[in-house]
Order: structure tokens, then C-alpha cells, then sequence
């Protein structure tokens, strides 16, 4: 899932001719950040419905209005990152909410967080599947890891987490919290079940277990 091979240029580099295919379907693509995913959307690919994205690094970057356009023709995406990112909300959301006539969507993302809660199942709603109506199918391991420094924020417990997916059509979805005693730190894993993905990162001694592969 994620290649160890790094890209020497940046797509968002290359002659905007070099990114025409008028015919191409289904494109499966390593970058180094996620600017050059919002590069491949500006390109001519009147055809693509199939898109997955292996990212390198996901950090923040003044989005330009002229990558902002909705993405009619996408059916089905994926985006997947090796590392922490601290531009969820700014960056990735954004994006998602322009794929309105998904059908299937999978995630992989490794999220931080200061002064503020963990991703979850009424957010996940609220922010972007809302907006996918056509969307059939939804795959998604995404950790959370908040620090709390600044503001008193009430971190949720696992059954709370496991809450907010009832209600909403998710399939079966598996959770594990960790919040320290002061709930300055903590740490959340929502996944949706049978696991679909062939890796799992960033484990420790908070995780208890339970996930089983499918090829």
C-alpha cells in the first residue's frame, strides 16, 4: 500500500500538458503530497472514475479557487497516508465534499489533533458523506491522536465512539479508545469491519487486538 520509492518531481511541477489522457479510467498513483492529488483533479482526465492515491505527506497548502471544482465523474477513491497529518480538517475534508457522486469510498489516514476531539462516526457524516447521496460502500481505518494543552475538552470514552456510527448505514465498525487520566492526551482507532486493508500502522500497548485480515 505504501512504496517506499519517493517522487524526485512533484506532479505539481510538470508541464500541464504532460497530465492530458482523455480515455484513461482508473489511475493508481504514489505522490509525495497531497497538492499533487489537487494537480491530477486539474488535469484533463474527462474519463477517470477510478481513483487511488498512495500520499506521501499530507500538510497544509493555500488551496487555489481553480481546484475547487466538484468532481462529477469520480466513482470510486482512495486515499491512503503512512503519517500523521495535522491538515484533516482543512485539507482532506475540503476535499472529499467535492466527490459528491461517489459510490465507493476507502481511507487510510493517521490524524492529529490539538485542542479539539476525535475523528467519529457523526463527523464523518456531518463533514462529507452527507453530501456523497449515491455512495454504496465506505472503507475507512482512521487514528486520531489529540493533545488537549490549551483547552479542557471532554474526550469520549469507546462506547461513546461506537455511538455516533448507529443510525447513520455504517457497516459493522470496531473502535478503541485511550484517554489519559488528566484527558490532556488521547488516542482513538475507528476502523470498519472485515478489515480490508494489508497493513496497520503506528500499534502500541493501547490497542487490544481483534482485527482480522481478508484477502
Amino acid at each position: 500500500m505504501f512504496p517506499t520509492r519517493r517522487c524526485l518531481l512533484p506532479i505539481c511541477y510538470l508541464p500541464s500538458t504532460n497530465c492530458v489522457s482523455l480515455t484513461l479510467v482508473k489511475l493508481t498513483i504514489t505522490v509525495s503530497c497531497l497538492v499533487d492529488c489537487l494537480y491530477l483533479f486539474d488535469c484533463c482526465f474527462d474519463s477517470l472514475s477510478t481513483l487511488i492515491i498512495n500520499v506521501s505527506n499530507i500538510f497544509g497548502f493555500e488551496i487555489s479557487k481553480d481546484l475547487q471544482k466538484k468532481l462529477l465523474k469520480l466513482k470510486c477513491f482512495s486515499l491512503s497516508s503512512p503519517k500523521f497529518t495535522v491538515d484533516y480538517d482543512d485539507l482532506i475534508v475540503p476535499l472529499l465534499c467535492q466527490m459528491v457522486n461517489l459510490e465507493e469510498l476507502k481511507l487510510y489516514l493517521l490524524v492529529e489533533r490539538f485542542d479539539s476531539t476525535y475523528v467519529d462516526g457523526i463527523q464523518l457524516y456531518d463533514q462529507f458523506l452527507v453530501y456523497m447521496t449515491q455512495l454504496k460502500k465506505f472503507t475507512f481505518n482512521i487514528k486520531t491522536n489529540v493533545f488537549n494543552n490549551f483547552l479542557k475538552v471532554k474526550l469520549p470514552s469507546n462506547e461513546a465512539i461506537q455511538h455516533t456510527f448507529i443510525g447513520r448505514d455504517y457497516q459493522q465498525v470496531t473502535s478503541y479508545v485511550y484517554n489519559n487520566s488528566m484527558e490532556t492526551e488521547g488516542k482513538c482507532l475507528i476502523y470498519s469491519v472485515p478489515y480490508e486493508f494489508d497493513c496497520f500502522f503506528h500499534l502500541d500497548n493501547s490497542f487490544q487486538g481483534g482485527i482480522i485480515f481478508h484477502k
